[in-house]
């Protein structure tokens, strides 16, 4: 900084070549390469600065897994009480430093799989105190020790995800390989398709037929889900048939052009192209329409939460029938809104909003026996306040999920139709 200093300090220069308005300096080469190296100390300092901060993750990530570790095993109340303000503490000191790193982050992916780990690290610290505290109450109740060893589990496994993400990797050196949306993969055949307008060379029509296979085959999802209405199921496999042979048509004209470029060729090809891509866009709305309608219709069907209130009576009851009874409805619920998120999965639009959809789909698929583990705890126990407390807890996290789903749907409808920019994250 200072060697630019001098060399543009004006009052230093002997005879500078100037008129009332511009000075010329000499040595431009000086100026460049004090530039350069001025750079390459403030890239130096900003990469230390971040290595300094994952370290304070990994560091803190470390300090919450030894208190879990010592949660895990205590046998006294007074001893489980004194750990859990130590590992409060640590947990709020770890999100902290993830919440600023998540703020820092410029990949929208990797910004959703944070925010995604980071929600539910803070749901299953509530869940962690009152399942830990129902195990401790009724030491020899196996669902309660089921309940207890599933939210650690997912802790593990989330605050794993978090150092993944700071640290840039992958267990066992495996690359991520995320699933493949309908909505990602008709964009990209359509740009290689819209692209033989401007090279008809730079791709084999294999290559078109494969990524058109693969878009069809993930509509199977679709076409074979109990929950697609006929209508949908119906017009979804027209458009895969139309979309074959729009590819066909347009494979013959390009293959055509290639060998001969007449006037008359191009404007086939021009024609085959539009009609590829609007067959293919028909093919998103339809895929669209299929799982939003279906994820209205269902959060609109759940949102009683009538099952939950029929655990938690039947629970205090002590009615083991009952119980079995609704924790079978609630599996049946759990599988629909599973399927939900899947679908929405295809059409979500945006690479964070799929990743909600995903993360949105684990918690339903975890916090489903979580439920169901806690109800047959309280009906076990009918007269134990710990335990109701616990399938409370419990309950809200599915309660509170669902009410983010609504959320998720506007956010996906808003992508959809343009009301919203490509980087909307929910």
């Amino acid at each position: 900084g200072e060697t630019i200093a001098q060399l543009t300090d004006v009052a230093s220069l002997d005879h500078p070549e100037s008129d009332s308005h511009i000075t010329i300096f000499t040595d431009k080469t000086g100026v460049v390469k004090a530039a350069r190296l001025l750079l390459s100390s403030v890239t130096k300092v900003l990469v230390l600065a971040d290595r300094i901060v994952i370290k304070q993750i990994i560091t803190s990530r470390n300090k919450v897994l030894a208190t879990m570790e010592q949660l895990e095993k205590v046998s006294s109340f007074q001893e489980f009480v004194q750990i859990f303000s130590q590992f409060g503490n640590e947990m709020v000191e770890f999100a902290h430093l993830t919440g600023d790193r998540q703020n820092d982050l410029k990949d929208e992916k990797k910004k959703a799989r944070m925010a995604a780990s980071r929600a539910v690290l803070e749901k299953c610290t509530m869940m962690l105190l009152t399942a830990s505290k129902t195990c401790l109450r009724h030491p020899d109740c196996e669902s309660a020790r089921i309940n207890k060893d599933g939210v650690f589990h997912r802790m593990r496994l989330a605050l794993e995800q978090v150092i993944e993400i700071v640290t840039d990797s992958r267990p066992n050196g495996e690359s991520e390989m995320a699933p493949i949306s309908i909505y990602s993969g008709i964009k990209k055949f359509k740009n290689k398709v819209e692209g033989l307008r401007e090279n008809l060379y730079f791709l084999s029509k294999e290559n078109l037929s494969t990524m058109l296979e693969v878009i069809l085959e993930h509509t199977e999802d679709f076409t074979d889900s109990a929950y697609t209405s006929h209508e949908h199921r119906e017009h979804i496999l027209e458009l895969s048939k139309q979309a074959k042979m729009e590819l066909e048509q347009l494979v013959s004209v390009w293959m055509q052009a290639q060998n001969q470029k007449t006037k008359d060729l191009m404007e086939d090809l021009e024609v085959a192209i539009l009609k590829t891509c609007q067959c293919m866009n028909e093919l998103k709305r339809e895929v669209h329409s299929a799982a939003t309608s279906l994820a209205a219709d269902l959060l609109k069907y759940h949102m009683d939460h009538m099952v939950l209130k029929a655990l938690k009576i039947t629970g205090v009851e002590g009615n083991l029938e009952a119980v079995a009874e609704y924790t079978c409805k609630l599996s049946e619920q759990k599988e629909q809104l599973v399927e939900m998120c899947r679908l929405l999965r295809h059409v979500s639009g945006t690479e964070p909003l799929e990743i909600t959809c995903i993360h949105a789909e684990d918690t339903f698929q975890v916090t489903g026996p979580q439920i169901i583990s806690a109800a047959e705890t309280l009906a076990l126990h009918p007269s134990s306040k710990i335990a109701k407390e616990n399938l409370e807890v419990f309950c809200e996290a599915w309660e509170s999920q669902l009410s983010d789903m609504s959320m998720l749907l506007r956010e996906i409808n808003d992508v959809f139709e343009g009301r919203r920019g490509k980087n909307a994250m929910y």
